[in-house]
């Protein structure tokens, strides 16, 4: 296999593994939902938000802002989550 061919094989598998993590993650995001539903605590967490942020910041370089953007949209689709689960 070329180079390029090993690099594309490579990229499927790490986009393979983003994928797994991400459902890994919202089905800890329904079940903070439901504990959140059953002890009425509010779905939005600022504080929550910008230690999660934080913690991104700390670990991104060059690709930071982008990066940030994605796990922005996370944050937003797990509150979706939350609130409709």
């Amino acid at each position: 296999m070329d180079r390029l061919g090993q690099c594309r094989k490579r990229i499927d598998a790490i986009d393979k593994n983003i994928a797994k993590l991400l459902l890994k993650r919202f089905e800890l995001v329904n079940q903070i939902g439901s504990y959140k539903k059953r002890n009425k605590v509010k779905v939005d967490d600022k504080k929550r938000e910008a230690q999660v942020i934080s913690n991104i910041k700390k670990i991104s370089n060059e690709h930071k802002k982008f990066i940030m953007s994605i796990f922005k949209n996370i944050i937003n689709y797990s509150k979706k989550l939350q609130k409709n689960g």
